[in-house]
């Protein structure tokens, strides 16, 4: 406990106190989660498990559901095909709507529209697989789904918009500083002053009533709201965004709610039942400083014309697990008070009293967010099959690390994965490593008999899973309902994280309309279509190496080449240039030598000035200074040609190099190598073309026009010469190279 306090207090001192965290004083707040994760690690026995097993662990879990997902799939398809479906799918214990075997059948090649239900996947409790669950779909006949998807997306623009935007309103707009942490009104002109309007952030019929903005352990951010468009009163309340609020997530242990019932006025309606702890306090609060504030009880008032107005109470995240638990204390007061909670934690209240709260909760989770599936049990149950993964390896962990890091397509899976795990049951259990997990195993059964069962805490109300269906050109999004039990396991995801985006959300909800017509796919396994082949096109793994080795190979050529391409450039040793003088009396003499570059040069010097034939290039040395040419040095068409042809292969050349490295990185798609071949001629040709420089007037003869005297000038390439014909040979090695690729793509 006091390690954890330690972490968080020193993350909030390095970020300045921005991320909260001067509200944890170290005295008890994480005592229940330090608990929790003692007795989720078992302290008592040690199991080897470092960094890098849990990343190539989390990885091989992740295909390994994904592996058991495609198999109930193919089950379906495969039981599709030979008409006893019937035995393949399970209706959903919630879902009254029976179904024939031959509309069972009909779900996979119907389209949406004349749908009633849907075919999902639910993980087994039993085992370790996953089956096929039919489920009804919101639909645009019944009056209670389109009602409730409709305030179900209006209302969650309040959940987004206490994070921040309430905070600017109530600063830019009415003048609250900076430093305050409360926004009042006067009680008594409430209900006449209507000078308090969010129509900065387009909320035009959305009057702003009260307001707090302090967050500690207890204390959460919220806003109490007037919306005239749809007649409500609203309450938001503020998810997840400091130290205090992540610590109040970690309270996630069971009190009983015997006293609240009293308090709030249920008597002894709430005994037994139970919630979570840090949620349960959040709501306390919450509950004491609306009554405390007597904006409600004014705005619900006989003398308000708000008084037949609804009560809304919304959230998410943290905020929609206290908007849940706040709902439950002030339905009392507000019997027709409706709550909206968007992706709350998973672990709310007990089985009964969440099934209770389906009258006047609904809660909305996105495809495969983590937060709803965050529940004791559910890590515990990670934990296992992580343990049972990483037993399973029968290859050494840097090839498991380099196999993970290339994208798997679905009907890769099984064939991948069998390259990497024994098959279930099959690992050697002579391991130290198994050893360990053994013992871990019976000491937790062991305390699990000897200690007092855990109360299990599920998400409350009615839930609305919302699931992705990509589409050819846009993903369409199709909610159903679904239950509580149905967020059974963490689904490891690429979108694990992302789902829980409440921006997201809100964009997907009021972009959803039931009538709309939607197709999906039938699993087929023989089908490669060219979607098929490229769908990890886009997925960024550093050295992932898609494509091979090759990729890798033309990268460090075309590398070495722009290295080379680059000397060859700034060197002043690109030829050697020698000159012979004969006078018109027809004495001969040697001229001064040079090394030329394309843009300096350095003059030729004797090795040893007593005996130094000038005519002999074994006498001669280049000087050590490279300087520029003088301003009466006149470049021709050819030099100037040569300069321009050199720059332009260094352009190429880094633009191929670009396509290359990503190439290593991610999947890319033929027109891409297409490309990077044409960047590489076009520098294989520009680096040839930089030898233009050889025809100059530099390298020719020429008369003096005073003396009469003759110049016999001969260029031979030095050594920036040959770093030019070697970069050109590996540039075409290049363009060669993805010429290759692009074939081998088909």
């Amino acid at each position: 406990e006091s390690c954890l306090g330690g972490i968080l207090k020193c993350v909030s001192v390095l970020c300045c106190n921005k991320a909260g965290g001067h509200d944890l004083k170290n005295k008890g707040e994480l005592k229940d989660f330090a608990s929790n994760l003692m007795e989720f690690a078992n302290n008592d026995t040690k199991v080897d498990v470092t960094l890098s097993d849990m990343y190539v662990g989390l990885k091989m879990l992740a295909r390994v559901q994904g592996e058991r997902r495609v198999e109930a799939i193919r089950n379906l398809h495969k039981a599709s095909l030979n008409k006893d479906i019937e035995e393949t799918v399970v209706v959903d214990p919630g879902d009254y709507t029976k179904t024939s075997v031959t509309d069972r059948r009909a779900l996979l090649i119907t389209p949406a529209r004349n749908r009633n239900s849907i075919l999902t996947l639910k993980a087994n409790d039993e085992d370790e697989g996953f089956y096929v669950v039919e489920k009804n779909v919101l639909s645009p006949s019944n009056e209670d789904d389109v009602r409730i998807l409709k305030n179900a997306a209006h209302f969650s623009i309040y959940a987004q918009y206490i994070y921040f935007h309430v905070r600017d309103v109530a600063t830019m707009d009415f003048g609250l500083a900076e430093d305050s942490t409360s926004f009042f009104r006067d009680i008594e002109t409430i209900l006449e002053d209507h000078s308090y309007s969010m129509a900065s952030v387009g909320m035009e019929q959305t009057q702003l009533m009260h307001a707090n903005f302090f967050n500690g352990i207890c204390q959460t951010p919220y806003a109490i709201l007037l919306d005239g468009s749809v007649k409500s009163v609203v309450v938001a309340v503020r998810g997840t965004s400091s130290l205090e609020d992540w610590v109040v997530d970690l309270q996630y242990v069971p009190l009983p709610l015997d006293q609240v019932g009293k308090v709030v006025g249920y008597g002894p309606a709430l005994e037994g039942h139970h919630c979570h702890k840090g949620v349960l306090s959040r709501a306390k609060w919450l509950y004491n400083d609306i009554k405390k504030n007597r904006v409600l009880k004014r705005l619900f008032s006989d003398e308000s014309p708000y008084r037949n107005y609804d009560l809304t109470v919304v959230g998410h995240s943290l905020g929609g697990g206290c908007a849940q638990v706040l709902s439950l204390m002030l339905r009392p007061s507000y019997p027709t008070l409706k709550c909206f909670a968007y992706e709350p934690p998973g672990c709310i209240l007990d089985d009964k009293l969440a099934g209770e709260c389906e009258e006047f909760i609904t809660s909305i989770v996105r495809n495969d967010d983590l937060v709803p599936r965050i529940t004791q049990q559910n890590l515990e149950t990670l934990r296992d099959e992580f343990f049972d993964v990483v037993a399973r390896m029968k290859i050494s962990k840097i090839k498991v690390f380099q196999d993970v890091r290339v994208p798997c397509a679905d009907e890769d899976l099984q064939r991948r994965n069998a390259g990497v795990l024994y098959p279930k049951g099959q690992a050697s259990r002579d391991t130290p490593f198994y050893s360990q997990i053994r013992k871990f195993r019976t000491e937790r059964a062991e305390k699990n008999k000897q200690g007092e069962v855990s109360v299990k805490l599920y998400i409350p109300g009615k839930l609305i899973h919302v699931v992705d269906a990509p589409g050819s050109e846009t993903t369409k999004y199709v909610p159903y309902w679904a239950n509580r039990y149905d967020f059974n396991q963490v689904v490891l995801s690429k979108s694990m994280l992302s789902d829980h985006a409440i921006p997201d959300l809100v964009s997907i909800l009021k972009s959803i309309d039931l009538e709309e017509y939607h197709e999906h796919a039938t699993f087929q396994t023989s089908d490669v279509t060219e979607e098929t082949k490229y769908r990890f096109i886009g997925e960024f793994i550093c050295c992932s190496y898609p494509h091979g080795k090759v990729p890798l190979i033309l990268t460090l050529s075309s590398i070495i080449a722009i290295i080379l391409s680059i000397l060859s450039n700034q060197v002043c040793k690109f030829v050697t240039r020698t000159t012979t003088i004969v006078y018109p009396n027809g004495t001969t003499v040697p001229g001064t030598g040079v090394s030329a570059g394309l843009y300096s040069y350095a003059l030729q010097q004797c090795i040893n000035p007593n005996a130094c034939d000038r005519s002999d290039a074994e006498d001669l040395e280049d000087s050590k200074y490279c300087q520029p040419y003088p301003g009466i040095v006149e470049r021709d068409s050819n030099w100037t040609a040569s300069n321009v042809f050199s720059a332009l292969s260094v352009v190429f050349g880094v633009l191929g190099i670009v396509i290359l490295s990503f190439s290593t990185c991610t999947k890319m798609k033929r027109n891409k190598w297409i490309i990077g071949c044409v960047l590489f001629l076009m520098a294989t040709l520009s680096q040839g073309l930089q030898f233009l420089f050889l025809n100059s007037d530099l390298c020719k003869t020429w008369t003096h026009p005073i003396t009469g005297a003759l110049s016999i000038a001969d260029c031979s390439l030095s050594t920036g010469g040959y770093y030019g014909v070697s970069a050109t040979v590996l540039w075409f090695v290049s363009a060669v190279g993805c010429a290759h690729m692009t074939r081998s793509l088909g």
